[in-house]
């Protein structure tokens, strides 16, 4: 029997800046997308690259976990295409009409050290998100957010 062998890729959604009055600004609002969203740009974009083989190649990318508050997600990907799965990721500027670029944070062989990276950047995108409410004098807390995307990032099969 010959196992499948996958990468796990670890990706954050980058929004791009926006110029008003000479300030670059760098918008943190949440992203209104789910994995399917995510899936059909990714199989798109694929497809544009590669043409027919990139559109065979696009039916074994999944992307298994995609928290919309954060824009950091997981896609597994078969080994052998790794390479061409982050070219493909590096030109794709737009995601559903919305000005996105892709920002890879960590490639693993297994689930369990993607899942690692994801929890501690979700950790640390909701810390940041604390200290800018405490100097704006608001009440926040991420523990229970940090708890719900940590259940969910645990719940993700290899195989599933």
């Amino acid at each position: 029997m010959v196992r499948f062998k996958v990468r796990w890729i670890l990706f954050e959604l980058v929004q791009d800046p926006i110029i008003e009055n000479n300030k670059v600004i760098f918008p943190r609002t949440s992203a209104k997308l789910c994995d399917d969203d995510l899936n059909r740009c990714i199989h798109s974009a694929l497809t544009i690259d590669y043409g027919d083989f990139g559109n065979g190649m696009a039916r074994s990318v999944y992307v298994k976990w995609f928290n919309p508050s954060t824009k950091v997600g997981i896609a597994r990907v078969p080994r052998d295409y790794t390479d061409m799965l982050l070219a493909s990721l590096f030109f794709i500027k737009k995601v559903c009409d919305q000005p996105y670029s892709f920002r890879i944070l960590h490639v693993s062989g297994t689930i369990i050290g993607v899942q690692k990276h994801a929890i501690i950047r979700d950790r640390d995108i909701y810390l940041q998100e604390q200290e800018e409410a405490q100097k704006k004098g608001q009440p926040y807390s991420f523990v229970e957010k940090l708890a719900s995307s940590e259940k969910e990032i645990k719940k993700i099969q290899a195989f599933a």
